[in-house]
């Protein structure tokens, strides 16, 4: 494993080797779901003052595949692949209410039905959430439209 750099030796330990890493760093939930959500995170956040979060299902868990974040504090609970709690493939209520806060989710599916994962806007109450459900289902149409589009065509200079 060494060889390879699937791991490093570390003193006495081993760590995340570069090849390990490099191939974290490529992964992808659904091709190009992670570049176009980026954007379309910080878009949230800015509109509605929230951190904002694509959460992709994983082993009966939520995965935070991304996220932008308007609170300092959130950075502990929504760390891109960190896991979080789960019902019914949405966030844990009572996990909600453990750590104070409100998770408002759309799913983002494509145009076949098949649901790609979901953004949410996660808040601590109370503060109003009576237009944050339109603008998160807007964000999470937007991703599932812009993942069906056709790519750019590739010109010769971008190679």
């Amino acid at each position: 494993m060494t060889a390879l750099e699937v791991v490093q030796r570390s003193e006495s330990r081993y760590r995340v080797g570069a090849q390990a890493f490099r191939l974290g760093q490529s992964w992808q939930p659904y091709p190009r779901l992670l570049e176009l959500a980026r954007g379309e995170l910080r878009r949230l956040t800015a509109a509605t003052r929230a951190s904002s979060v694509l959460a992709v299902p994983c082993d009966g868990h939520i995965l935070i595949a991304a996220a932008s974040l308007a609170r300092p504090e959130d950075h502990r609970l929504f760390r891109p692949g960190s896991t979080v709690p789960q019902r019914i493939g949405r966030f844990c209520p009572v996990w909600q209410a453990e750590h104070g806060l409100v998770a408002v989710e759309a799913a983002i599916t494509l145009p076949t039905g098949r649901a790609v994962g979901s953004i949410a806007a996660v808040l601590a109450p109370p503060q109003p959430l009576a237009a944050l459900s339109d603008t998160v289902a807007r964000a999470a149409r937007t991703l599932g439209a812009a993942l069906v589009r056709k790519a750019d065509p590739v010109s010769p200079m971008s190679l």
